[in-house]
Order: structure tokens, then sequence, then C-alpha cells
């Protein structure tokens, strides 16, 4: 069935469940919850004599979790009483958020300046779980520190909403345009309205200058507003910190209150612990797209109660196929309790228009709907590891994806990470001082949820004394501004960039003598550029010891090795052979890796991308002439290895598909024309076209993924290709009937002088008519 993971704690937890209670117009009627948990299976609640073994708490002695309080809650939930459940995280004091249905109510009780936090739920219902939620994961208001210059998408927001995020920027602009060249930016709008393709030059430009950005959106009015009033709440106290990767092996870091590495994601209950607590801060790393974070058994899941968008594609849940995973090891992502919630995996926050699902399955979005105030997730392909998360973690002030971006600019030269939402208050202190302000900002806003005064200790008192509304709501005061065939496939690195583009290297590989201008019809290799290749083959580690095709290689590069030495290499007489040899086996190994390729989808061969990419320096992005597949953009970079034994390459990203092409530095470059979309059991035509960098046999062939249920035809294809010109060849996916609906993609891959250049084309599998 098409339905999203019900908001409910993993049985045992005591997490109380929340009921679609119809939202209140008045502050005084709060929200109707039940204790227990909806989901029945073997376990029970576990009883303080057992709580101390149960995955997850100190006790167990076969865990990586760290905890450097003593006071960290263990992974048993929140209580199940009535009384706690409304009171959520500061027992006894008021409900720090009120739903309201109509927007009427909603501006009065913004007018009215005082009270909980109006939030305009309109017909939403779905969104009171995440603020039944949010009052156990915040105990109080805040100031938050404004962004220096804001600008909203799209048409003109509400007068009340406006009052609200008002205060969220000290100046605002009319249009991305106006935006100064200096200081922070905060782009608020509804999803639909902050489209990639009209606001991409502006986190392009704030990459490159290193300015913070935030966004502010939801999937329409009702979560913007949900968005908006959460950022003016400060998370309870002595909340942990989290890390919970599915790829990071390395030890834990002592930052982290608790921390689930590789061996541990695979081993325990994922979603207790996930759900099972209020964090401060909480990072999920995994592999992953626009709608789910996978961690071993278990999936984070972005599929929302909200309505779909007809038309749009979708998962294969939107077709009534289920989930790839058990619907018991789906985790919601609105379900986290935290203040500061990170989506570490490709494609978690892509932005309308890149995003290849129906916003209904979106995981930013969904979790934008629960308790978080902020949501940091990533726009495109992004190769985030270890060192991101530490920089996550040590992150203290300011903007946290452009400490995280920062980090990654030696692999990922563009904007991978984004953040939703102010400066999280899970950045603030942990125990901040009793008489001090609520506010830990600069207090330079004006109008909604000044501190007034407040402190910790009356925040979370019988009847605080909650900071004033702005008295009205003047939409004046807050500008918005006014509205906003077949082409080439993606180009192969090597082809398109000035460093990466064919004969960059020339002036040292020489001919196939060592010296000189490298020829395009020379009839043999460079050896320098061979040489390379096979370094990179044999001695980076990328191959296994027993890799069939090892003894061939290693015993060419032997050759290379023997024949470099200039009484051959420069004596005529003897270098024509010499090189003869060398390429025919070349020659014939470029057939053996294609053969391979075709035949064994996981070749080792194939992950060098990633293998060599973890090993290298990317130098500054260069936008090439020919766009995506898609129509958009496409910039290009070389990646210099660290040591010689890794090969440089060149990857080139397109903004909304990610990483399309990869290469060897100085490869073939390719070039694919495809549908965007075709039906289950019909066939895809797709035509491949390949610039050699010199004279010469081309192999050519197509790698799918293993999850796609298609045959590809012919196997393999070899063109004599003239350097410089496109060689041409056609093949065909033939899908299966029963191939599932959904996003997939397809790789074409070129080999020539043992230089590989893979593509990346997506396309979308629909219903069988």
């Amino acid at each position: 069935m098409n339905t999203a993971p019900a908001l409910t704690a993993p049985a045992g937890t005591g997490t109380p469940a929340v009921t679609h209670a119809p939202a209140a117009d008045s502050p005084a009627n709060t929200l109707a919850r039940t204790g227990g948990s909806a989901r029945t299976d073997a376990r029970t609640t576990p009883s303080p004599a057992n709580s101390a073994t149960r995955p997850g708490s100190s006790a167990d002695p076969d865990i990586s979790i760290v905890r450097r309080h003593a006071n960290v809650p263990a992974v048993t939930g929140t209580s199940t009483s009535p009384a706690a459940a409304d009171a959520g995280a500061g027992a006894g004091r008021q409900p720090l958020f009120a739903p309201y249905t109509s927007l009427g109510a909603y501006t009065r009780a913004v007018a009215g300046g005082r009270g909980p936090l109006p939030v305009f739920t309109g017909p939403r219902t779905d969104l009171l779980d995440g603020i039944a939620l949010a009052e156990e994961v915040y105990s109080g208001l805040r100031t938050p520190e404004p962004c220096d210059t804001g600008v909203v998408a799209g048409g003109p927001l509400p007068a009340a909403l406006n009052a609200l995020i008002r205060p969220l920027a000290r100046h605002w602009v009319d249009t991305p345009d106006d935006l100064p060249d200096t200081g922070s930016v905060l782009l608020v709008g509804e999803y639909a309205h902050l489209r990639a393709d009209a606001v991409q030059h502006v986190l392009d430009t704030a990459h490159a200058t290193g300015r913070p950005l935030s966004l502010l959106t939801g999937r329409d009015i009702h979560s913007l507003s949900w968005t908006a009033a959460k950022q003016y709440a400060r998370v309870t106290a002595d909340a942990p910190v989290g890390v919970l990767s599915e790829l990071d092996t390395a030890a834990p870091a002592p930052q982290a209150d608790v921390w689930l590495g590789a061996d541990d994601v695979h081993r325990l209950d994922v979603q207790q612990i996930a759900l099972g607590r209020v964090w401060r801060r909480v990072l999920f790393h995994g592999n992953g797209k626009d709608d789910q974070l996978n961690l071993g058994r278990f999936t984070l899941c972005g599929a929302s109660p909200a309505q779909a968008a007809p038309g749009m594609p979708g998962p294969r849940c939107a077709y009534g196929l289920g989930c790839t995973k058990p619907q018991d090891k789906l985790i919601p992502a609105r379900g986290i309790r935290t203040a500061e919630l990170v989506l570490a995996n490709c494609f978690s926050g892509a932005l309308a228009g890149h995003a290849m699902y129906d916003p209904k399955y979106l995981i930013l979005l969904d979790a934008l709907d629960g308790p978080a105030q902020t949501v940091l997730a990533t726009l495109t392909a992004c190769d985030g590891q270890r060192p991101e998360n530490l920089a996550w973690l040590t992150a203290t002030a300011g903007n946290a994806a452009l400490a995280m971006n920062r980090q990654l600019r030696d692999i990922n030269p563009y904007p991978a990470f984004v953040q939703t939402g102010l400066r999280s208050s899970g950045l603030d202190p942990s125990h901040p001082h009793p008489h001090s302000p609520t506010s830990t900002g600069t207090g330079t806003g004006t109008g909604a949820f000044e501190a007034s005064g407040a402190t910790p200790s009356s925040a979370s008192a019988g009847s605080p004394d909650f900071p004033d509304f702005p008295n009205s709501p003047d939409a004046s005061a807050f500008p918005a501004p006014a509205g906003a065939a077949d082409t080439p496939g993606p180009a192969a690195a090597a082809g398109g960039a000035r460093e990466g583009a064919p004969g960059a290297d020339a002036h040292r590989d020489g001919a196939g003598t060592g010296d000189g201008e490298g020829d395009p019809a020379a009839p043999y290799p460079p050896l320098h550029r061979l040489g390379a290749r096979l370094s990179g083959l044999l001695d980076s580690g990328l191959l296994d010891p027993d890799y069939p095709l090892r003894p061939r290689l290693r015993a060419l590069a032997d050759t290379v090795l023997r024949d470099a030495v200039r009484t051959v290499a420069r004596s005529a007489p003897d270098a024509g052979p010499a090189l003869a040899a060398i390429a025919a086996e070349t020659k014939s190994l470029d057939l053996a890796l294609a053969h391979r390729f075709a035949k064994h989808h996981d070749d080792p061969a194939l992950a060098f991308p990633t293998y060599f990419g973890e090993r290298s320096t990317a130098a500054a992005p260069v936008a090439l002439d020919t766009p995506c597949a898609c129509g958009r953009p496409l910039r290009s970079y070389r990646r210099h290895g660290r040591v010689p034994a890794i090969a440089d390459t060149v990857q080139t990203v397109c903004a909304r598909c990610g990483d399309v092409a990869n290469a060897h530095a100085g490869a073939v470059a390719l070039h694919v024309k495809a549908p965007a979309e075709a039906a289950a059991g019909s066939s895809l035509h797709v035509v491949v076209e390949a610039v050699a960098p010199r004279d010469g046999t081309l192999n050519l062939g197509i790698v799918l993924p293993l999850y796609l249920d298609a045959r590809v035809g012919p196997v393999l294809r070899r063109v004599d290709a003239v350097a410089g010109r496109r060689a041409h060849a056609e093949f065909t996916l033939d899908l299966a009937p029963q191939a599932t609906p959904q996003a997939y993609y397809f790789s074409p891959f070129a080999v020539q002088d043992l230089g590989v250049s893979v593509s990346r084309v997506h396309f979308t599998v629909l219903p069988r008519p």
C-alpha cells in the first residue's frame, strides 16, 4: 500500500503515539495524544531490571556507543503518562506551539502577541504529529541569530507569517538579484517556489565566496509556517548529540554522546535508537537518494501523509509495491525528535525542479514536517564521509552546512550541503546560566519573539512569561518579490574540461617515444599516460591481488618500464617493434576489461571514481559548453592523486543529476542520448557518441544497476575512431514487464588505452500500461 510509515516509536520504547485530532482555533485547546505504541510485536516494554542490557545501554559490552555525560538518557523513550505527553520536555509548563486551522485565527494569535507560538496548520492534520513531538524537544523560547539579508521567492506570504519571518533577517530585498555581495543570506519560500533553476546561482555564489546561506521552506504554506515557528524554540537541556553512520568504520569521535558506526548499524536496532530519545543534534549517514537514507537493515524514510501530486513519479511504494526494506524497518524522518537533523546522503535536499520524485516522498520535506528546526541535507551527489561528520560535530557556531562544504571542497568543489533553518538551538550552550537571557543571538532582530527577560528557569515554570508577538502583522514591512529538444547527453569529463581535454597531457606524454608533442594519429598509446594508468590499476589497491587480469596487466607494466629506456625509445629500429607489441597487448586488454564490465556490474575497476576520488584533491570547476542530458549546465574538474599510484581523473557534474561522468584524465569523451522515461515492458533506445583522444579502436558498452530488471543489447560494440571526431554506437535497453516503477540510471562506458570513461544517465520506469 502507498502509505507513509506511522509516527510511532518502536515497541518497547514507550514513546506516545499521536492521534490526528483537529487543530484548535484557541491556544487553550491542546493536542490530544494517546499513550503506548501502535505497532505490535513480540517485544515488551523493558523493566528497569532488564533495561541495562538492552541494545544501546551502557552495560552492553559489545557496542561502540560513546557517552560523555552520566545523565545521557538510555534508549527507553519518554513517559507514557498523559501528563508527561502534554507537558513534553518541560513538565508543568504551557505548550510552546499552538496550531490554527483558519488564517483568521492564526492572524489574531500573531497580533495578540502572547501565548504559544502560532502555527498555521490549515487542513494539514498531519502536522499535529510534528507539533506534538516538538513539545518534547523544546523547553522554552529563544531569539535566533538573524541572517544579514533575506529574500522571499514566489508570491507574497500571509501578513501574519511575514511578521514572524521578518526578524529572521536584518535586511530584506525584493529579488535574489538584489542580494548584496557580502553577509549571510536567507532564502524564504514554499518548496515549489524555491526552484533550483532560479536560485542555483545564489547557492553557487555563496559557496564560492564562503558566505553562510540558509533556506526557510516547507512543502506548502502550512509547513513553512511550522518551520518559521520552530526557529524561536530552544532545545531541552542535556539532550545528547549523536552520529549514526552506515559507512564510517573508524573509532567513535569523543564529541558525540552517542555513536553508531558501520558495525553497530548492522547489528543494533537502529529504529529504536533513532526514535527512542530526544536528541540535541543528530546526523544520519548512509547511501540513499531523494526519498530515503539506508542504515543497514533500516531506512530513514521520506514518505509523508501529505497529498501526492498528480502525474509525478515516485518510488516503488507510490505504485503500491511496498518498500525495498520491510515496513517495520522504516524510520520516518518526521519522527526524529531533535533540534538539528543531518541527512548525509546524496540528493536528500534536492530543490524543486531537481528532485526525481513527487515532493510527497522527499526526505527533506518530511523532516521539516517533524520537530527539527534545522535540517542539513544535500542538494546533489555528495561524497561526504568521516571528515564531514567530524566537521559537523565540531562546528560550534554559525552555519553548519558551510563548515561541511568547506571540508568537502577537496572532493566536491561545489555546494553539496544546504541548511534549512537558522543556526539551531542545538549549538547553544547545553547548560545556560540560570540568570542569562533565553536568547543566545545578538538580539538585533525586531518584532517576533524577543527574549523579553525570560530565563531558562522561567521558561520551564508552570506559567512562563513568553515573549511578545509583534503588535500587528504589517505586510508592507516585509517586501515579497515578483515571480520568477534532443540535447547531447552528459559530456565525459575527459572531453570537456580544459584540464582533462584530449591532448591536455600531450606535452609530457609524447606520441609513444616519450619526446615531443603527442600525435593523435600515432598508432601507439603514449607511454607516460599508459604507465600512469597501469600504476593506478596495479599499485593503488583498487584491484584485489586475485583480480583475473592482474597477471597480464603486470606483464604489460613491466614491458612498458623496460622499453621506456632511452636506448630503446630513442632508437628508431628498436622503438617501432617494441611500441607495436605494447599497443597490441594494450588493445587486447582493453577488450578484456570491456567484456568484464559488460558481464560484471561490480567489477572493481569500475569503482575508480570513488576510490581514486577519495585519494585525490579536486581542482576548481570549469564550465562546459555542452549541457547535460537534462538541459542544465555542466561543470568539470580534475582530481589530482595525492600519491603517484593514484591516477588523475576528471569528474563532470550537473546540479540536478549529480556526477554524470567520470573518466581517467585524457580518456574518451562520451555523449549520450536517451529518453527520460519508459514504461515497464518497453524498450529504451540509447545512442552513445564517443570522442577519442587518438585514432584507434574503442570498446563501448552499458552497465546496468543490479536492481534494474532489464537487458542490454548488444553487450558490447567496438568502433574504429578518428581522434576528435564522434564515433557512433546504438544500444537497446529491454525493460522486463515486471520491472519496478521508480527512478534508475544506466552507465555507458568506453575503454581505450586502459583509460576508462563512465557516464551516468538517469531515467524513470513508469508502470506498465
